[in-house]
């Protein structure tokens, strides 16, 4: 790999670990923010159907993993599933575990080109069902230079572990006390679902929260709800609520690298509160849905449910 080809790279990765602004605490070392989710939704019966949801998305973007000015169009894929998550092992629960915890698995998974490099690039989150605590997040990356695995553990005492594994950019672990009301990026379009925008009066309000970096610091973060307005996609016009959502510092984004300070959501009415797109304030980047099924995906080829998309991402 060129000298000057992988500090660019070394630099993207950095923001990773970028040092995003403290939160106030309060003495439990929770985030001072007002409740994020909506308990209602995360447990509706909708999610009970023994399938998953599977969604695919456009994504525009006029940046190069190098931040140079390069227009980049791909395939997103998604699925979000509820199962039972066993906190001991770390893992998707097997048959006769001892504890388990009722949880959503959210990933994201993609790959696109730049240059001579071809990328392939996977997300996954667990988080606990009623409120979505993150449970366990990793990454995964091939780019022709490198494999990369990264994850967060939480561990049932409030403890954090960070581990780092690379052949070409190096080897990491850490441990650190998880801050209560925050969440890694690749779950805030999840949070953005599931957020409670009415208080107890039944008037709007704003919703704070953090996102926790792989460093352990966390960036402070505040949603609010625009009403409802139209939308037009490649999966058809949808009525959907514009949702602003703004950070405090600078964090990476699952979907551009980095994150803009400001981003907007369009999350559907249904009650699955579908997300419809999202876009960044400066317009370098914009994920837009194609088409989205349920399907029991581990049973049957969910491409033969598919009417627009017929690739895999």
């Amino acid at each position: 790999m060129p000298a000057d080809l992988q500090t660019a790279f070394l630099s993207a990765v950095a923001l990773i670990v970028l040092v995003g602004c403290t939160p106030s605490t309060d003495d439990r070392g929770a985030v001072q923010t007002n409740p994020a989710t909506d308990a209602a939704y995360l447990t509706s019966p909708l999610w009970n159907d023994g399938q998953a949801e599977m969604a695919f998305y456009r994504v525009r973007r006029s940046q190069s993993p190098y931040g140079e000015r390069e227009d980049q169009v791909f395939l997103l894929g998604s699925y979000l599933v509820k199962h039972d998550y066993d906190p001991r092992a770390e893992a998707k629960a097997a048959s006769g575990a001892a504890e388990t915890v009722s949880a959503f698995k959210y990933a994201l998974f993609y790959e696109f080109e730049s240059g001579s490099y071809e990328y392939k690039r996977s997300y996954v989150v667990n988080a606990r069902q009623a409120d979505l605590r993150p449970l366990k997040h990793s990454f995964n990356s091939f780019d022709w230079c490198s494999n990369l695995y990264e994850e967060l553990a939480f561990d049932r005492d409030g403890r954090v572990e960070y581990l780092k594994r690379s052949d070409d950019y190096g080897n990491h672990s850490a441990s650190f006390d998880y801050v209560g009301g925050t969440y890694p990026p690749a779950l805030v379009p999840l949070l953005v679902r599931s957020m409670d925008f009415r208080d107890d009066s039944g008037a709007g309000k704003v919703v704070r929260f953090g996102v926790l970096l792989e460093s352990g610091e966390v960036v402070t973060a505040s949603a609010e709800r625009f009403g409802v307005e139209p939308i037009e996609t490649e999966a058809g016009r949808y009525e959907a609520e514009r949702i602003e959502v703004t950070y405090d510092g600078e964090l990476p984004s699952p979907f551009a690298e980095e994150a803009d300070r400001r981003e907007t959501y369009w999350r559907g009415t249904g009650a699955d509160r579908l997300l419809v797109a999202l876009e960044a304030t400066t317009g370098r980047y914009r994920v837009e849905l194609i088409e989205a099924v349920r399907s029991p995906y581990w049973e049957e080829n969910v491409y033969d449910e598919l009417v627009r998309v017929q690739s895999r991402p």
